[in-house]
């Protein structure tokens, strides 16, 4: 049976309608997918994280047996009073910079709390996202018993040093600095008899004010997250409902 124009005309205005919807529910299907990455991406800019902070080498000569000849190597060894380290900075912001203050450096000898024997400040720099830096210097040190912690190591024995750091940081989120935060930590590097430390890892300094801060932070991300990810699932399901509606009814 033939089909007259009017059926033709109604056939063609239903044809350019289903496209149409299609194309416009793709196109906002596609932005739904777009979207969250973009959210989550911005929520992650907002996000705070303390730099993590090693000591990757840690040097005391006089402390060295291997390098003692002879009584004058001795003498020499053990009025060398200085130390010497490596203290690698890392950025783990994958989105942010960093802004380091002035690094105070406290150094103390003996188990905990230990006894204060020198101090160094650093000058502050910036660090860029997802970046390392090395402080590598050396420190004059005073009120150390050389000689009773090197016949401690001399019986293969340890002695304990501590390393203390304190700053502040500012991240650089897009163009500007936030807030600045407070960094004070801290770790206990073991001697032995070779003058470095002992062990094939670098010594985390750590605190537990830095640890809560940053699981509060990681806390309000999640929420976040999870509020994005729902509020556009809930859009999908609409459009998709939306979709089988008008399918629905071009069919009757």
């Amino acid at each position: 049976m033939p089909y007259d124009d009017d059926d033709y005309e109604s056939g063609r205005a239903i044809d350019c309608g289903d496209i149409c919807c299609t194309s416009v529910c793709e196109l906002t299907v596609r932005c739904l997918l777009v979207i969250p990455v973009l959210f989550i991406c911005f929520c992650l800019s907002f996000q705070n994280h303390k730099p993590l902070c090693h000591v990757v080498d840690f040097y005391a000569p006089a402390l060295d047996t291997f390098s003692i000849n002879n009584s004058n190597n001795y003498y020499y060894n053990i009025n060398n009073t200085f130390v010497f380290f490596d203290l690698k900075l890392e950025n783990v912001m994958p989105f942010n910079g960093l802004l380091y203050e002035d690094l105070n450096l406290t150094f103390s000898y003996g188990d905990p709390p230990g006894k204060k024997i020198g101090s160094l400040g650093l000058p502050g720099f910036y660090q860029g996202m997802r970046k390392t830096a090395h402080q590598r210097d050396v420190a004059n040190t005073c009120g150390v018993p050389w000689a009773d912690a090197f016949a401690s190591v001399s019986k293969s024995s340890v002695v304990v040093f501590r390393v203390d750091l304190e700053t502040e940081v500012r991240s650089k989120c897009y163009f500007w600095y936030m807030k600045k935060q407070r960094v004070v930590v801290g770790g206990d590097v073991r001697i032995g008899n070779t003058g470095v430390q002992v062990g094939d890892m670098a010594v985390l300094l750590k605190s537990a004010a830095a640890r809560v801060g940053g699981f509060q932070e990681s806390v309000w991300v999640l929420v976040l997250v999870a509020f994005s990810f729902f509020l556009h699932f809930f859009c999908f399901l609409f459009i998709v409902i939306k979709i089988m509606f008008i399918n629905k009814h071009i069919v009757i």
